[in-house]
């Protein structure tokens, strides 16, 4: 990731205390955060789903992909820096170091939630769970889902996402 942190040399920096919101769900803005120093915990609908205090890290970079608000709270765990990208999508566009950065970020992220799912399959395999769906949640990630598609459950008792 210092290859990122060198990309980010004159970008402006944005301290964040402990405790305070960098990305709020539903709010809309065009930038991207790549984090310099700290941690940051991000949160959907009230479940804390990871955290990130790796340098280099983007944060925020799905709704500028996207074109959408975000879909999770992105809060500081501790003190943190972070550089700020204005106008992200526009310059994600046009710099293809940047989009690749991001491009191997989020395909990391689909290797490891991949072999997670896979891992899930092997142990209930032959079961009647509802884990043993995975063939069926596999296949849906492989598939081109439509721009306008929104990630979720079709249960009421789920929260959309």
């Amino acid at each position: 990731m210092s290859d990122v942190l060198a990309l980010c040399g004159g970008l402006p920096q944005q301290h964040v205390a402990a405790g305070t919101p960098l990305i709020q769900e539903g709010g809309r803005t065009d930038r991207l955060y790549i984090l310099r120093s700290g941690s940051f915990e991000v949160v959907r609908n009230g479940v804390r789903v990871i955290v990130i205090s790796e340098p280099g890290a983007f944060l925020g970079e799905i709704s500028v992909l996207l074109q959408s608000p975000p879909t999770a709270d992105v809060v500081a765990t501790m003190d943190s820096t972070v550089h700020v990208l204005e106008q992200a999508g526009t310059k994600v566009r046009q710099d293809p170091e940047l989009t690749h950065a991001i491009a191997q970020l989020l395909a990391r992220r689909l290797l490891a939630v991949t072999a997670y799912l896979v891992d899930i399959k092997r142990q209930y395999a032959g079961t009647d769970s509802h884990l043993a769906l995975m063939d069926q949640v596999l296949a849906r990630l492989m598939d081109m889902q439509p721009a306008g598609a929104r990630p979720g459950s079709e249960r009421g008792d789920v929260p959309d996402y």
